[in-house]
């Protein structure tokens, strides 16, 4: 489009650095929110895109810039009190355009909004590198686990944070091992560095694991809950093609992308009940109130045992992500953006 891009951020002890080019985009990050914004206001950009609701620099950005468009990354906004929300909307308001990634996510902006300013544009999923699965790759993440070729997988994969609700898929699992001795439970993901700041409903903790950890304990299945840590995409996709099924018990969530990851795989998935999950993924999952560990444990149990209901909900769930390839997103995506550059 003639255009240069940038992503500016914050530092943090994970990316120190301050500058750097990663595919043709040059990355700024800064040592604090002033130094971004005045960046921000110095560079005179033609088009800004802001992410998160509630973070400083996306919320105030729409008073400054010329074309501003902003994906607030919300489930839904009436869990939080409204003294937290109204003074976020108000400079919003000025947004050119609001991209949300589900239809709830777009009807709760209807009224705060004109219609014709949102947008439902999901985020990408790399259909065909996570749809490559090979057998060798079970092989290689048995044998770096010490598992038996013959044990069923159960994977999870989440920063390891309260709001995924994984205490609920540990105690879920230890009904699910009872009844299947041979499955075990991978959690792949770290611990989450610092909290998601004021509009955060549950704040991550650091060390969140280690009560995870006490937990698999307690129950009596510490050896059979791994957890993998962080992975890079080569690595991840081993995992959803080793596994059986993927399952997450989130109690706020927007798109969930693993779960658009594993469904590229095939994998048959067992999700809460949240509306924007079901809204994406109904037909390829079986759903679950999100507290309620012994619906968890017994969707999962049926696709363990209903080898017909697993391969109907892994095609249906390849179906479609394909819909949801980046060349799609993209051109969605490209014509908004080309649409605000010619006002």
């Amino acid at each position: 489009m003639g255009l240069k891009s940038a992503i500016f951020t914050i530092r943090t002890p994970l990316r120190p650095l301050k500058k750097e080019e990663i595919n043709g985009v040059d990355i700024f990050r800064f040592d604090s929110i002033v130094s971004l914004m005045r960046q921000l206001i110095k560079a005179s950009p033609e088009l800004v895109h802001g992410h998160s609701f509630g973070w400083i620099p996306a919320t105030f950005a729409p008073l400054w810039v010329r074309r501003y468009v902003f994906t607030p990354h919300i489930y839904r906004l009436d869990i939080y009190p409204g003294w937290k929300v109204k003074p976020v909307l108000l400079p919003l308001k000025k947004s050119n355009a609001i991209i949300t990634r589900t239809n709830f996510e777009a009807y709760q902006f209807k009224g705060i909004m004109n219609d014709s300013r949102i947008h439902v544009i999901p985020i990408p999923i790399d259909y065909d590198f996570f749809a490559q699965t090979k057998k060798e790759w079970k092989t290689q993440i048995c044998n770096k686990y010490g598992l038996k070729s013959t044990d069923k997988l159960v994977l999870s994969v989440a920063n390891l944070r309260p709001a995924k609700n994984l205490k609920t898929l540990i105690k879920g699992f230890a009904i699910i091992k009872a009844k299947i001795p041979s499955t075990k439970l991978i959690i792949v993901g770290g611990d989450a560095v610092s909290n998601l700041g004021l509009f955060s409903p549950t704040k991550p903790r650091l060390r969140h694991s280690q009560e995870l950890t006490e937990l698999a304990s307690r129950l009596g299945i510490k050896e059979d809950v791994i957890f993998a840590g962080y992975q890079n995409a080569e690595e991840l996709r081993k995992f959803y093609a080793a596994s059986e099924v993927f399952c997450m018990p989130s109690k706020v969530e927007g798109q969930l992308l693993a779960a658009g990851e594993a469904a590229s795989a095939g994998l048959p998935l067992v999700l809460s009940n949240l509306e924007t999950l079901v809204e994406i993924y109904q037909g390829c999952a079986l759903f679950h109130e999100p507290m309620d560990y012994k619906s968890l444990a017994i969707n999962v149990i049926n696709i363990l045992e209903d080898s017909n209901l697993a391969k109907k909900l892994g095609s249906e769930g390849r179906a479609k992500m394909q819909k949801y390839r980046p060349i799609s997103i993209h051109t969605k995506l490209r014509e908004l953006y080309e649409n605000l550059l010619s006002q």
